[in-house]
């Protein structure tokens, strides 16, 4: 108990340093809270199904395509699945299982939607994942209606009061004439918020059985399997690649690999069709940023216990003289940093719970563990030890001088390995600050570049309207949106930008090495989609809707159809086919004759390269996109225009309309919140390391007084005083600049090397972080000095 007093006696008396220390600190515990809480909650992603260890995706990867993870496919042919489940024992079931989103209305004639992201599934899924059902009816399909498992939540919110079991609501349409009848046959517990397969809405179907083919072909679908416990995966994996290559009939067969559910979430870049997912990039971020900023506020507290220890040195050394063991007087500074650090973390847990809803919707989703007794427990537990570990140095250093030593000397005995010691932590604090301010101004920058780079296509007044059924109003519907005097071209397109690369592929021999391939991606519409795009047409001419050789027939459109197929070419296209003559067949794609060239665009987002691609006309689409060219600065006025004649002719079919631009823009949302997350933290990294020298200069103020006041009633000027006062903190500065650029050269790098096209790092961004962290410093360090260099020198030397 008088341990206890001493510590806290000792605490009010330093009440600058200790506010600085605990403000600091709570800064940094706080943002480690939070950033910790993203960073489990990340890793625990469907790790909580209680077959997990068991269930495992089907991926396929095409032949001549191994050993490359972008051309791998979370999906694999329909009769794989089937055929496994009745030839490998080791297989205990299967399921269908992937995520679409889909709108339903309460009631058939209501115009207010409810926009869900549903999961769709057969009904061997209850044997795969924990469904908990509160209440159901029979969930077996039927043919009359769709039947479905809804959340509580969902319950609550739009059934609440009324018995939801068997319900019917309706959903809006997109390919279908009318709208669809679901049938509620069941209300489940919430599903965790931590998997890639969370939903408030199952939709439960038949599940269709289809056939293996020997021709390694098929539809693809996404099914999942769960296998016998203890089954070795690997193994496994290998022994039906085997049975598979035994089974077709190809030299080079699809193969197969079983990623485990477990790993979905955060290790599925490839062509996984999966609406939820991470980033193991981020999260390695998030847990830098939150160490790191911890590890700033650590310093500063290892800073200002050193700097105050002259103040304590003489009480030291009386108690040292007066009996106090070296251990007891260790354990005394020990517990006064347990209690500053304890002060920290109640304010922390305070902020923590007021901040959290905002990071969650930053990260778009609830954070499941955010609220868990478990996380709390770490977080007393890691700021425990680190409070041990960061007051040990102070305490040692304080108590290892003996006591005749300490009553004759002053400080200044070991103030050189002392002062090394705070330098190397302020360059330390500065360097990390810089490090981040220059992946800021990286981030900032590339992110600038990838929303304003010419992508080939004029996106100025483009508008899109979503894949639908057009149910025999095609003509009406297109007649009515040329009546509009702003728009100036429409087309019906199979592709639509952000879709990808196009709506199928081809395998296309190297002219000049035959030994390679490349893919070539077509991409099909109406004949004038490439004006309609605004594309820019470098030689010979466009598609022609008067000309029928350039239109075929939508129900033409498979990779092996003979009919010949006039088209456009990119200029990349026409390089790697070795310039073919227009108006001639290819000789490698027979079914291709270009007519014209157009220039290079981007059909992705910048983080892939341009690649090979053909237009094709196509004519009578049971189902397709609409881009639309209004006059720039009408897109309003159009859009308006469009709602009102698509209310008139489909009133039952969702209308999703955008506008391309911001399409385009919204593909690098990632790297947004990647740019304000770095924004954030070298605001912070920054404060702390300007809180940190204020400690210290406030310190280093107090131990020279006397000196100054010397100095001026010898006739210092108050620039002198200054100068001599903030030297020490700018020499540190300038190391940490130093030591941070190249560190922050070659992590920016290699971020960068994630982008087809990208942005060269440079001097200026190093410039605009050195000068922001020599202003910061040299803001504070003036500060304090101009205080004591103005202070009336007859106040610091009355006592002498």
């Amino acid at each position: 108990m008088y341990a206890l007093k001493i510590a806290l006696r000792t605490l009010l008396q330093g009440k600058t340093n200790t506010l600085i220390a605990i403000g600091g600190l709570s800064i940094g515990i706080v943002v480690s809270m939070l950033l910790a809480a993203v960073v489990t909650d990340e890793l625990s992603y469907d790790k909580h199904w209680a077959r997990a260890d068991d269930l495992y995706r089907l991926i396929s990867i095409p032949p001549d395509e191994r050993d490359l993870l972008s051309k791998k496919n979370g999906a694999a042919f329909g009769g794989v699945a089937p055929a496994l489940k009745s030839n490998f024992p080791e297989i205990e079931e299967y399921s269908t299982l992937y995520l679409s989103p889909i709108d339903f209305k309460l009631q058939k004639n209501e115009d207010i939607a409810i926009n869900v992201t549903a999961l769709y599934t057969d009904t061997a899924v209850q044997r795969l994942l924990d469904i908990r059902l509160i209440k159901s009816d029979n969930l077996t399909p039927s043919k009359d209606a769709t039947k479905i498992i809804i959340s509580k939540t969902f319950a609550n919110t739009y059934f609440k009061g009324q018995e939801a079991i068997g319900k019917t609501i309706y959903d809006v349409p997109r390919y279908d004439d009318g709208s669809n009848e679901y049938i509620i046959a069941g209300i489940m517990q919430d599903l965790p918020t931590n998997s890639h397969l969370r939903t408030d809405v199952i939709i439960v179907e038949n599940r269709i059985e289809r056939e293996l083919r020997k021709d390694d072909s098929g539809m693809y679908i996404r099914h999942y399997l769960l296998l016998k416990p203890g089954t070795d995966q690997l193994a496994f994996q290998e022994k039906i690649n085997q049975w598979y290559a035994q089974f077709v009939e190809v030299k080079k067969p699809t193969q197969f690999e079983l990623q485990s559910i477990r790993d979905s979430y955060l290790k599925s870049d490839f062509g996984a069709y999966q609406i939820i997912r991470g980033s193991q990039q981020n999260l390695y971020i998030y847990a830098g940023i939150a160490v790191l900023v911890l590890l700033m506020a650590c310093i500063n507290y290892v800073n200002l216990s050193t700097a105050q220890a002259s103040s304590r040195l003489k009480i030291t050394g009386i108690r040292k003289v007066l009996g106090a063991s070296k251990h007891s007087l260790i354990a005394q500074f020990l517990l006064e940093s347990l209690l500053m650090f304890a002060a920290a973390l109640a304010i922390s847990i305070v902020f923590y719970l007021i901040a959290l809803p905002y990071v969650e919707h930053f990260i778009g989703n609830k954070i499941a563990s955010a609220y868990r007794l478990t996380h709390f427990v770490g977080m007393v537990l890691i700021v425990i030890v680190i409070s041990l570990l960061s007051g040990l140095y102070p305490a040692w250093f304080i108590t290892r001088l003996a006591a005749n030593g300490v009553l004759k000397k002053s400080l200044k005995t070991n103030k050189s390995s002392k002062s090394y010691l705070r330098s190397t932590l302020v360059i330390t604090q500065f360097s990390l600050s810089i490090i981040i301010l220059v992946a800021m101004l990286v981030v900032q920058s590339q992110v600038y570049f990838m929303k304003n780079k010419e992508t080939g296509i004029d996106t100025e007044g483009l508008i899109s309207i979503g894949g639908i059924s057009f149910d025999n109003q095609l003509e009406a519907f297109k007649n009515k949106l040329y009546e509009h005097p702003n728009i100036m071209h429409l087309s019906l397109s199979s592709w639509l930008p952000t879709d990808g690369p196009g709506y199928m592929t081809r395998l296309v021999e190297d002219p000049k090495n035959p030994q390679n391939k490349f893919e070539l991606w077509y991409i099909a519409g109406e004949p004038n989609l490439a004006e309609t795009l605004g594309l820019k047409l470098r030689e010979g001419r466009w598609l022609q809707q008067s000309l029928p050789t350039d239109v075929i027939d939508a129900d033409d459109f498979i990779a092996e159809s003979e009919a010949m197929r006039p088209c456009l070419m990119t200029a990349t296209t026409a390089t790697l086919l070795d310039n073919p003559n227009l108006g001639e067949v290819i000789p490698r794609i027979r079914t291709l004759l270009p007519v014209g060239i157009t220039e290079d665009f981007s059909s992705e987002s910048l983080h892939k390269a341009i690649v090979p691609t053909v237009i094709v006309g196509y004519k009578n689409p049971r189902h397709s996109a609409v881009l639309i060219r209004s006059r720039a600065g009408a897109e309003d006025q159009v859009m308006r225009y469009i709602t009102q004649v698509w209310k008139d002719l489909y009133p039952e079919k969702l209308l999703e309309m955008n506008l391309v631009k911001e399409t385009l823009q919204a593909q690098y949302q990632k790297e947004e919140k990647l740019k304000q997350i770095f924004t954030a933290s070298s605001a912070l990294t920054l404060f702390l390391a300007a809180l940190g020298i204020l400690g210290l200069m406030i310190n280093m103020v107090s131990l020279r007084i006397q000196e100054i006041g010397i100095r001026k009633v010898l006739g210092a000027s108050v620039a002198g005083i200054v100068t001599m006062l903030s030297k020490d903190f700018m020499k540190v500065v300038l190391i940490a600049i130093l030591i941070a650029s190249p560190i922050a050269w070659w992590a920016m790098n290699k971020w960068l090397e994630d982008f087809a096209y990208r942005i060269e790092i440079q001097w200026w961004m190093f410039a605009i972080a050195g000068i922001l962290a020599v202003l910061v410093a040299l803001a504070t360090v003036s500060y304090q000095a101009i205080r004591a260099a103005i202070a009336n020198p007859v106040d610091s030397l009355r006592d002498e």
